[in-house]
């Protein structure tokens, strides 16, 4: 019997009637805990400063999308192969987010509006301005390829001049970028240029010297006009040869006029020998070193060829990066300016006096259950406590 009725404690005690006969109970309690609650939630929530937010909509330059990426990107993905900055860790420029969010915007913002003192906090802790500053402003860049920036002020005028401010703060900041880096692409470029020159110089003079001193200005139509002379002079040295066989089966080695042929033959043999082992036919060398010389010398002329080709692919680009030195660039366009907000943003005082009615109220019950708890474990602890 003493078995039924612990287990019928037990389960009135989890049941949800059981339950509700402790609130009935201590209804007054639970009543007067959420009056309490309900005024303290309204009085805080009246002290608390209301805050205003405004939006601004602002979109890329549509005849170039997104002008900064593309400015960024252009000339470090040409220049890229010549060892010069990428800008972005993909190679590709990056999103207009990141000038957005840098820190250089946040602490402009900061020092002009002076949000140290609406925030009540010290102008020398900028780590904490930064992250109320942070938490007050929204940067969302939709879907449709538009960027929005919100920003939340005590002052709904404030607010609304700081929201547009922030877009002119950030394209300032986005032309000092990217100038920096055309400054520093132009820079580059002469000093290639620079040493484009020099070496075109050098092997200019180079390439003229060596010409001069072998006589050798053309190799291929020079090689062309000496193989043929050589190949005329060998086709005449055979039909001579020729001739002279004729003759001497006609009339004899003893006749004249064989003897005669034989002395052209003679003179024809040693003229093809001078032009093979003496300079002058075909340059200032011979036609055992033609190939040589013909080499280093086609070495030289492809080098100045080289160098010269480069420097006409660098010179358009030099001066594209000394136009965009100097052009002023637009990387966000307002298309609806930040307005004055007609209904603050927060606090939301409703939600403020209903989350603390439900807190309170979770809360009593808690309260409510301990003590009932507390009072059954008396009880208990009497009973045991007797009986020993």
């Amino acid at each position: 019997m003493e078995n039924a009725t612990e287990k019928f404690e037990y389960e009135k005690k989890h049941d949800g009637f059981y339950l509700l006969v402790l609130m009935l109970k201590y209804k007054v309690f639970m009543i007067v805990s959420i009056v309490i609650a309900i005024g303290a939630s309204v009085g805080i929530s009246l002290q608390m400063d209301n805050w205003y937010t405004s939006t601004v909509n602002a979109v890329p330059p549509k005849q170039s999308g997104d002008l900064l990426k593309s400015a960024l990107g252009s000339m470090s993905s040409a220049l890229k192969q010549f060892g010069m900055t990428k800008l972005g860790g993909s190679g590709e420029g990056y999103e207009f987010t990141v000038l957005l969010f840098s820190r250089s915007v946040k602490d402009s913002m900061i020092k002009k509006y002076d949000l140290a003192t609406d925030y009540d906090i010290p102008d020398t802790a900028m780590t904490l301005l930064r992250e109320e500053f942070g938490s007050n402003l929204d940067v969302t860049y939709e879907k449709d390829g538009n960027y929005t920036i919100s920003i939340m002020s005590k002052d709904r005028e404030k607010a609304a001049v700081m929201a547009n401010d922030y877009i002119e703060i950030t394209n300032g900041l986005a032309v000092d970028v990217f100038k920096s880096e055309a400054v520093f692409n132009r820079k580059y470029l002469e000093r290639r240029i620079g040493v484009l020159d020099a070496n075109i110089t050098v092997t200019g003079d180079s390439l003229q010297k060596y010409s001069s001193k072998y006589m050798l200005f053309s190799p291929e139509d020079q090689a062309k006009a000496v193989s043929m002379a050589y190949s005329e002079m060998k086709a005449e040295l055979l039909k001579q040869e020729m001739l002279y066989e004729m003759l001497v089966n006609k009339l004899g080695e003893k006749d004249y006029l064989a003897k005669s042929q034989l002395k052209l033959i003679a003179k024809l043999k040693a003229k093809i020998f001078e032009s093979e082992t003496t300079p002058g036919f075909a340059g200032n060398f011979t036609m055992k070193n033609a190939t040589k010389i013909s080499i280093e010398y086609m070495r030289l002329y492809a080098e100045l060829e080289t160098f010269t080709k480069v420097k006409d692919f660098l010179l358009p680009m030099l001066e594209d990066a000394r136009l965009d030195e100097n052009r002023n660039l637009q990387s966000l366009v307002v298309v609806d300016p930040a307005i004055p907000a007609d209904k603050k943003t927060s606090p939301k005082r409703s939600l403020i006096v209903i989350g603390s009615v439900f807190g309170t109220f979770v809360l009593s019950v808690l309260f409510i259950l301990l003590l009932q708890a507390y009072k059954d474990f008396k009880k208990k602890y009497a009973l045991v406590k007797n009986s020993i």
